[in-house]
């Protein structure tokens, strides 16, 4: 692809990214919850067919994992994976702090209090399983919650998350802005939780650990600062049910693997972890971004 159409693609995503936080906005205002799930579920399944890139990726991804399940649940998944997706956005644009009750539940919130009763704050790994920012928003709800994110583009898109996640009570900490690194630190002092995900190849400090099968680009800070800090990390993920409810599931305080070595620790707990997010992805595989371009570096 030349360099013009690369530039013209570019613009034309912005652009349209721009025009969808638009109409999503409106959508809040005047589609009620349900139907708007409905609707999200149907989108994303017209975009399994329409976004020929994350859909051949996403089925490259899935056989190369559970090729052995044959072609026909391949694609099914895949498809799955897309409405899921669908329903995902929307539910997070409806959302409400009365509404979140009804909708997600959890099981496990001894597990916090068990990690927060140790007075150092604590890390809360996750991955982007299930309605990720649901997930936030359950936890949030009854404890003080961070989250580290990077910044998206356009700006308008950026913002409208932003917005979302604190009118749940979700702070959110943008990756490299004025300031972050003291707010980080400010989290462990005043016992806060910092939610991160390390499911994902970003450019961010990160190391080669197994998943599914094959090394992975992973981030290393959830491992970094509970060595750092002397912080609990505790595990959670959610799972969408047949109804369309939520159910968080918390696991810990885990721990860790601390040699002296810092180095080698970091890497060592970064797999552990990066292991329970594998199992969950493998329980439910429909409720994962297989589009995201996960081995896209080896070693």
């Amino acid at each position: 692809m030349s360099d013009w159409a690369v530039k013209t693609q570019k613009w034309v995503d912005r652009l349209s990214l721009i025009w969808t936080t638009r109409l999503l906005k409106l959508l809040a205002l005047i589609v009620p919850y349900r139907p708007g799930v409905w609707a999200g579920g149907v989108i994303g399944f017209i975009a399994y067919y329409l976004a020929f890139r994350e859909r051949k990726r996403a089925i490259t991804h899935l056989t190369s994992v559970f090729g052995g399940k044959g072609n026909a649940w391949v694609r099914r998944t895949a498809r799955r994976c897309f409405t899921h997706l669908g329903k995902a956005l929307f539910e997070v644009v409806l959302m409400t702090p009365r509404r979140l009750s009804r909708i997600v539940a959890m099981r496990g919130e001894e597990v916090i209090h068990a990690a927060l009763s140790r007075k150092k704050g604590v890390v809360y790994v996750t991955g982007h399983i299930g309605n990720w920012e649901l997930m936030a928003d359950a936890v949030a709800a009854h404890f003080p919650l961070s989250v580290v994110a990077a910044p998206l583009e356009p700006e308008q898109v950026n913002d409208m998350i932003v917005r979302l996640r604190a009118r749940m009570g979700v702070r959110t900490i943008v990756r490299g802005s004025p300031g972050a690194a003291r707010e980080l630190i400010r989290i462990f002092k005043e016992n806060r939780i910092l939610g991160i995900l390390i499911d994902q190849d970003t450019d961010v400090e990160s190391a080669f650990v197994d998943f599914m099968g094959r090394p992975a680009w992973t981030p290393t800070a959830a491992a970094a600062m509970s060595i750092k800090f002397g912080a609990p990390v505790i595990f959670g993920y959610i799972q969408r049910g047949k109804d369309n409810r939520h159910t968080v599931t918390l696991e810990g305080p885990i721990d860790l693997v601390r040699t002296g070595d810092s180095k080698k620790d970091i890497v060592t707990n970064t797999a552990l972890l990066t292991k329970k997010i594998e199992d969950c992805i493998r329980h439910n595989p429909e409720q994962w971004v297989w589009m995201h371009r996960r081995w896209r570096r080896q070693p």
